[in-house]
């Protein structure tokens, strides 16, 4: 599973260059996020239907706050959560 969608080279390291500074503020551990990441998708995957090829996650740093975007796209609700 890809949490980043790939454009080119140099988005991609530069995405992971800022996923570095904001993971040593936040103080975690790339196992540690990837982790979480597992978890969030792992949770709404039990009441949602959705397209995990094109799930992006992403930690983040605006104004003074690190900040969690997440992108998840849905099909639609699980019958057994309607």
């Amino acid at each position: 599973m890809s949490w980043f969608r790939r454009n080119d080279t140099e988005s991609i390291a530069k995405e992971r260059l800022k996923l570095i500074l904001v993971q040593d503020r936040a103080l975690l551990s790339p196992s540690l996020l990837n982790e979480m990441k597992g978890k969030i998708i792992e949770v709404i995957n039990s009441y949602l239907e959705i397209n995990q090829n094109e799930i992006e996650i992403k930690i983040g740093r605006e104004s003074h706050r690190t900040t969690l975007e997440a992108i998840i796209p849905v099909k639609g609700v699980k019958k057994s959560h309607r």
